[in-house]
């Protein structure tokens, strides 16, 4: 690491990245509720917006030089019923994306490009900003149980200046909430697979198959209920009781204030397999 890794680092980079994203909102004077009316909206605020934040990302991680700690997880826990997270994951994308009306979608070839790469800046960005370089710094300086908590609260927190573009309070009040434990859910994704590129992925499919779903179906009188949706409840509920779980049996994943990069030098105990 060329920068020892602190939470007020983390919330620095945070606050750069919403700073780019947002200010491409505002440049193209793009409003929330807009931002999937047309493939021109898509392009400007997805697509644009999110390779302008990777770009971003990519040269702050290597000027921090946390790449390694960012995207691999020094101590993988074993507990293998939390594997059931991410497959409810997979099975939600594959639900919402079974009841997309595919044939109300207008330019639908070209829309789903733009909006799938969009998604792809999603999950990598959203991921290696909250569950990457956040998750590093809150390392530095909180225990486990703290940095689960801050991480997941901020990607939920990062939603709220959707309020200056549109979104209506009670709906930005929704979005917090349900991003907080999704959060978790992909936490606990990244604690047992150990690669951040796994949350990412379906992060990134996640967003790709809601968005589409809605889209296709906005307007419709008899809207089909999207499979996502409905088992986001049991997520979230499987994913809090896993990070108690975690945090009760496995305490920290590094020392607070440590160098991170120590914990992938020498053999790490691994958490146990129950």
């Amino acid at each position: 690491m060329r920068v020892k890794p602190s939470l007020l680092k983390g919330i620095v980079v945070i606050i750069g990245y919403l700073a780019v994203v947002f200010a491409v909102w505002g440049a193209t004077g793009m409003k929330y509720d807009e931002v999937g009316d047309s493939v021109e909206n898509v392009r400007k605020a997805v697509t644009l917006a999110m390779a302008l934040g990777a770009i971003y990302l990519v040269i702050v991680t290597s000027v921090l030089g946390w790449w390694k700690p960012a995207l691999r997880e020094p101590r993988r826990a074993h507990h293998r019923w939390m594997w059931i997270i991410p497959v409810f994951l997979v099975l939600g994308v594959l639900g919402n994306l079974a009841s997309t009306k595919w044939g109300e979608v207008d330019q639908v070839g070209t829309y789903v490009f733009w909006l799938a790469l969009g998604c792809v800046g999603v999950g990598f960005n959203e991921e290696l900003l909250t569950r990457g370089l956040l998750l590093v710094g809150a390392r530095g300086t909180l225990h486990e149980g703290w940095v689960w908590f801050t991480t997941a609260f901020t990607f939920g927190l990062i939603h709220v200046p959707n309020l200056f573009f549109g979104e209506a309070a009670k709906d930005v009040g929704q979005q917090v909430l349900l991003a907080f434990g999704v959060g978790t859910a992909y936490y606990v994704t990244r604690r047992i697979t150990g690669a951040l590129v796994v949350t990412m992925v379906l992060h990134g499919a996640w967003d790709f198959s809601t968005f589409i779903q809605a889209h296709s179906v906005d307007g419709l009188a008899d809207k089909p209920v999207a499979l996502g949706g409905v088992l986001s409840a049991p997520i979230v509920v499987i994913a809090l009781i896993a990070v108690w779980r975690l945090h009760h049996d496995d305490g920290d994943v590094v020392e607070p204030g440590a160098d991170q990069l120590a914990a992938f030098d020498g053999p790490a105990p691994e958490a146990s397999a129950a």
